[in-house]
């Protein structure tokens, strides 16, 4: 399974009298094939990664932003060039997450120096040369903007196909890679990698060869975790920066994602046991308003997140009262800070007022007063009522599904403390048929009409493809998934990431092995087990 099998199989049909050109105006090639002139964003990738034709005026860098929530556009996308985005991404060594290289992807709509005037020096071989290297260049960063919106739009077969070609462990990689040089990184891009992973977690349910309880374990014993409290998280209290609390939010929803889904019910008991303090005493050390209002919510939410995650594994009480006695000390302590801050706030004039911090004061003293008598309830015995004060302020209460009311509400379900920016998006599964134009929306079924709910399946041997109604699956399996299918289930090699061993053994962040395959889990029948 080669390279010239993929491009077969992903190719679609041309004319066989196409009469070969040395150049166009109108395009940059490296190959004799005529450009085509047309607006469609699928033609023009396809002449890119098919024919190696670039159109100087196409906006490649606002792609993404265009076609936000087309969700039929990102499904052509990944059935038509799915794995060609992940091979030219995985197998280069251009970092392409960070602000840098997205600017120049934008300034290369006016600028083509950096592809060196293919016109004036087609004829000779070493500009030829230059040439295929700058589009082989411009291929991987164009990859890497569909990557980011097959990322944000989060169809399941999309996010499927990533983890199966090993994107998982690639994001994971481009971590360590990037805080190695630790203090000075590039911010954005690990908080870009740290989103992708956690974008990608319940999809590794699905491979057989998945330990998870692996997975959460190298995480929190991980020198990330350790780099992450005690640098950043500590950092922060003495040094306030805007990026640098971004990257710790973006931590500890990643760190509660990875808890929640992926740790044994045995895990945390063997935590406890071993190493309580080292878990716990960094988060003790960063639970301080002079964290700044906004980011101590969110250190608030994960330690509500961990008790509420004590108590489902039946280790709460390996927490003792000396335990639960500091933690209550350390919320004290934020606690009056944020009430000395607000009857401030009121002696203030208009203009010294910052009502952006403001808001998220008042947030951070309601959680603080919540944590607190949780805390207080569990000290005294009563479980069950410390459990509902923490789940308002755990990432079970404060996550924000796009929902319309159930039948019978009195009104639009009410979030109690509402502070974070992120948006649980709402799931789509669009019909991969080309011909058809049905989407369904996995959590808002009320938008559907009861007698025209489409029953949606997915390809049952790949499970990459969605469908509206299994006359659509027929239809698109004759139109030539029947050619790719084999591709999607079992991605080839050159697709997929492999981990180069650091030469100093130095791993910041590795929680799968390459002996990991990632391959699909399958009943007796070959079908392919999906779960979302």
């Amino acid at each position: 399974m080669d390279n010239v099998a993929l491009r077969r199989a992903f190719l679609t049909s041309r004319s066989q009298n196409e009469d070969p050109v040395l150049y166009d105006d109108s395009a940059i090639s490296t190959t004799c094939y005529r450009s085509e002139t047309t607006k469609d964003e699928l033609d023009e990738l396809k002449q890119l990664f098919f024919h190696s034709t670039l159109k100087p005026k196409f906006d490649w860098a606002g792609l993404c932003l265009e076609r936000q929530h087309d969700f039929k556009f990102w499904a052509n996308v990944t059935h038509t060039f799915g794995l060609l985005i992940v091979r030219n991404i995985f197998n280069s060594n251009t970092s392409c997450e960070d602000a840098i290289e997205l600017q120049r992807m934008a300034m290369l709509n006016e600028d083509r120096d950096c592809y060196g005037h293919c016109q004036e020096f087609a004829r000779s071989s070493d500009a030829i040369a230059y040439t295929d290297d700058s589009l082989a260049d411009f291929k991987t960063r164009v990859s890497f903007i569909l990557l980011s919106g097959l990322l944000s739009n989060r169809i399941p077969g999309s996010l499927r196909l990533i983890v199966r070609c090993n994107g998982y462990q690639y994001f994971e990689h481009r971590i360590s890679e990037l805080m190695n040089d630790f203090p000075k990184f590039d911010v954005s891009a690990v908080c870009f990698n740290m989103n992708a992973l956690r974008i990608l977690i319940p999809y590794l349910l699905e491979p057989q060869s998945v330990n998870l309880s692996n997975v959460c374990h190298r995480f929190l014993t991980s020198r990330f975790w350790r780099i992450m409290w005690l640098d950043v998280g500590v950092g922060l209290k003495q040094r306030p920066s805007t990026e640098r609390g971004q990257l710790f939010g973006a931590f500890l929803e990643l760190a509660s994602t990875i808890c929640y889904g992926t740790r044994s019910p045995a895990l945390l008991k063997r935590l406890y046991g071993s190493c309580l303090k080292s878990l716990w005493d960094p988060i003790f050390a960063v639970l301080t308003w002079r964290l700044g209002p906004k980011l101590l919510c969110r250190v608030l939410t994960f330690v509500a997140d961990m008790l509420m995650m004590s108590f489902q594994d039946n280790c709460l009480d390996m927490l003792d009262n000396s335990f639960l006695s500091k933690l209550s000390q350390c919320a004290k302590e934020a606690l009056a800070d944020g009430e000395r801050y607000l009857s401030r706030y009121l002696l203030q004039t208009l203009d010294d007022r910052n009502e952006f911090y403001h808001h998220f004061a008042r947030i951070a003293t309601e959680m603080l007063k919540a944590l607190l008598q949780a805390l207080a309830n569990a000290m005294q015995g009563h479980v069950n009522k410390c459990v509902e004060d923490l789940y308002d302020i755990s990432s079970l209460g404060t996550a924000k599904l796009i929902l319309p009311p159930h039948a019978g509400d009195s009104g639009e379900a009410h979030v109690r403390f509402d502070y974070s920016d992120t948006r649980v998006f709402p799931r789509v599964l669009p019909c991969f048929n080309t011909d058809c134009k049905r989407v369904f929306h996995l959590d808002m079924p009320q938008l559907h009409v009861d007698s025209d709910t489409p029953e949606f399946c997915y390809c049952s041997r790949c499970g990459v493809p969605s469908y509206c109604s299994a006359a659509c699956a027929d239809s698109h399996w004759e139109a030539g998934h029947r050619q790719v299918c084999s591709f999607l289930r079992a991605p080839p090699t050159f697709a997929k990431f492999i981990a180069p061993m650091p030469d100093s053994g130095n791993i910041l962040l590795r929680t799968f092995d390459n002996e990991c395959t990632m391959a699909p889990e399958c009943d007796d029948a070959g079908n392919v087990l999906t779960v979302f």
